[in-house]
Parts: structure tokens; C-alpha cells; sequence
């Protein structure tokens, strides 16, 4: 297995009328909207295999576009496999700049599995672009899963925010439960700077989102 929780690829007045949005200030949910592959082929934008998700975030500093993927197929160590035993997860985030798309950052991740069961997935539903700080500059948690193994064990888990360069993150292993059993699993770890008091927010921030996406109830 060649994954661990503990490593993962390291104005006052806005309108926007192509979505129907005005506001009179800004606000903690800086304004998104979804968008299609089509749109991102007209704009030269990679997509690393499968398209999971992709929208349009405004903020402040002007028009972005979120886009997550994934890529699955056989494990590296034995490429001529049918079997699904390596999948890589990529989360990009660009800015337009001089009417070009540059990439910001980039969240990468993936298991790589010979001859065991490999999964990998974002949580869309637990998504998120907020300005917790309201700098007027989004942030984008982004919760994700990993798995390689068999039976019935824990998956990693990572919840991951980005704002331009700052990276803060809670990783570590789900908590199983099964009927009739004590839940096992749920360790995690927090990175350091979000034990200190200027991140308070962004630590309860990621802590709800950590309880939501790290409870793995089996029938």
C-alpha cells in the first residue's frame, strides 16, 4: 500500500449578473456556480481523468474555477492488470490572469493497491468555499477517502482547506460502525497551527466537517 494519513502530495459592492447575484457587501460564502466540461475545454483547463466536479467561485479577487477528478486503473506495479487497484484523486484551483488560466494550487492524492481492494473518492456533498476570515480571498475544504485493504477496516480520510499558499488539514482513519458492535477506528491528527488560537475558526471549521465525513455506518 503506498498511501498513509500522515502524506498526501504536498469591493464593497459585487454583481454578477451572469449569475442573477447582487450584494451589498461581501459575503462569508463568496458567490459559485457550477460548470460543465465543455466549459472547461473552451478554457484550456486539464482534467486529470474523470470529471467529478467543476464551478466558477468569485471572490474579491476576482473570477476562479474549482475542478476535482479521478483517475482509475491498474496499479503501477502491474500495468497490463484489468483490475481497478490504483486510483489518484486531483483537486485544482485556477485564477484568470491576463486572460489566461493559471493554475493556484493543487491537492493530489491517490492508493495504489496490488492485489487488494482500492477506493478513492471526494465527499462532494461536504464541499465547501467560504471566507471564514473574511479577507475577501475563498477558501476550499475539500474531504476525501482512501482505502486499500480487504475486509472490514477503517479508510483514510482527509479534510483538506486551501487558501492561495495556506494548507490546514485533519487526516486520519474513519469510524467504523456495525450493528451490535462497538465503533472502532476514528483516530486523527490536526495539523499543528490549527491547535493555535489565530485559527480557531478554522479548526471548527474543519472539525464539522470532519464529524460529518468520518463516520462510516455498515449495515
Amino acid at each position: 500500500m503506498k498511501n498513509s494519513y500522515f502524506n498526501d502530495s504536498r469591493p464593497a459592492m459585487v454583481c454578477l449578473a451572469l449569475l442573477g447575484i447582487c450584494t451589498a457587501s461581501y459575503a462569508a460564502s463568496p458567490a459559485t456556480a457550477p460548470v460543465d466540461l465543455s466549459y472547461l475545454r473552451a478554457r484550456h483547463l486539464w482534467i486529470d481523468g474523470d470529471l467529478i466536479s467543476a464551478q466558477k467561485v468569485y471572490d474579491q479577487r476576482g473570477e476562479h474555477v474549482l475542478v476535482l477528478s479521478r483517475k482509475a486503473g491498474p496499479s503501477s506495479t502491474a500495468p497490463g492488470s484489468k483490475r481497478i487497484e490504483r486510483i489518484a484523486l486531483h483537486a485544482a484551483y485556477y485564477s484568470q490572469r491576463s486572460s489566461a488560466w493559471k493554475e493556484d494550487w493543487a491537492v493530489r492524492d491517490f492508493v495504489d493497491c496490488p492485489g487488494l481492494d482500492a477506493a478513492a473518492d471526494f465527499f462532494t456533498s461536504e464541499l465547501s468555499v467560504t471566507d471564514i476570515n473574511n479577507d475577501g480571498t475563498a477558501e476550499v475544504t475539500i474531504p476525501y477517502k482512501l482505502f486499500c485493504g480487504g475486509g472490514v477496516d477503517s479508510y483514510t480520510v482527509k479534510v483538506i482547506l486551501r487558501e492561495g499558499p495556506l494548507k490546514l488539514a485533519i487526516r486520519g482513519e474513519s469510524e467504523v460502525r456495525l450493528p451490535g458492535q462497538a465503533p472502532f477506528g476514528g483516530g486523527h491528527q490536526l495539523d499543528r497551527p490549527l491547535l493555535t488560537q489565530p485559527y480557531k475558526l478554522y479548526r471548527e471549521h474543519l472539525e464539522n466537517v470532519w464529524r460529518t465525513v468520518s463516520i462510516d455506518t455498515r449495515k
